[in-house]
């Protein structure tokens, strides 16, 4: 009987790394149109993650922010995503919050790809096509 049992704990064994190797293959998703221009499409960056160089981008919404930040940022959220699943994190209300932060990096990759291929409005970035500073004149007093 010890071979069934050596059996048994191979296929738990080799489950157990294909249930690994699936989490890490997970797609990286992206965020489509629909979704940008919804009601939480834009949302506002919290921090600047720690291996950022540039200019600081906390408190823009990721339409103004450099595509290159976002990519970081993306990154970023999916491994709080991770972090948030191993230790089972939720929401006051009880909800995972794992894919809250898998969609704000969808979002953040969205907007990457939106500002690479020139699809965002003017406003966002000055007329030389550099950032904007945090030190943004109001126009026609908006």
């Amino acid at each position: 009987m010890a071979s069934s049992d050596e059996a048994i704990a191979l296929l738990r064994s080799i489950d157990a790394s294909l249930k690994l190797l699936v989490k890490q293959q997970k797609a990286v998703e992206v965020a489509d149109d629909r979704e940008l221009d919804g009601k939480y499409g834009n949302p506002v960056v919290k921090f600047n993650p720690r291996d950022w160089a540039g200019p600081s981008m906390k408190d823009r919404k990721m339409s103004e922010c450099d595509p290159d930040f976002l990519d970081m940022i993306a990154e970023t959220f999916d491994y709080f995503a991770g972090k948030a699943e191993e230790a089972d994190e939720r929401t006051d209300k009880g909800k995972p919050v794992a894919p809250y932060k898998r969609m704000d990096a969808a979002r953040a990759r969205g907007w990457s790809a939106r500002i690479r291929d020139g699809k965002v409005p003017a406003t966002t970035a000055g007329a030389s096509g550099e950032w904007a500073d945090d030190d943004r004149t109001l126009i026609d007093g908006f």
